[in-house]
């Protein structure tokens, strides 16, 4: 019941990591501390990539100034992965050209510092919305 004193609600839980790997500490920062979630103001591209087997769901809102991503915002809806992978793919981003293989799965992959097995799929849902936002400019 919402208010009961000493009861946190809306807490990050964590899911321990897959059985063929742990979580590496680059990993966890992005999951506990997502940077550039929510929709972004003033979005000139917006995309979303779906995973159809386990349902997980990244949309990418970029602002693309000259040919470059000037700013880039994520929402997801998934698991760990998604949100460490929403998160790094928004932080690469921005300075990027605005061109399909700009990010690669190896890029997002190194910059969290490795992805367990089982949460590998999010490396594709990455670059799946990056792909997504440049090829629909908004108006």
């Amino acid at each position: 019941m919402p208010g009961r004193p000493g009861v946190a609600y809306n807490t990050l839980v964590v899911s321990p990591p897959s059985a063929d790997g742990a979580y590496s500490p680059a990993f966890l920062e992005h999951l506990t501390h997502p940077r550039s979630q929510g929709r972004l103001e003033g979005a000139t591209h917006r995309g979303e990539a779906v995973d159809g087997v386990c349902g997980d769901r990244l949309r990418l809102d970029l602002e693309v100034v000259g040919g470059a991503v000037r700013a880039a915002r994520f929402r997801v809806e998934g698991c760990p992965g998604a949100i460490a992978v929403g998160s790094a793919l928004a932080t690469l981003a921005v300075g990027r050209a605005a061109l399909p293989g700009a990010v690669t799965a190896a890029e997002l992959e190194a910059s969290l510092g490795g992805v367990p097995g089982a949460k590998r799929h999010a490396l594709r849902l990455g670059t799946e919305a990056w792909k997504a936002a440049l090829g629909a400019p908004i108006g």
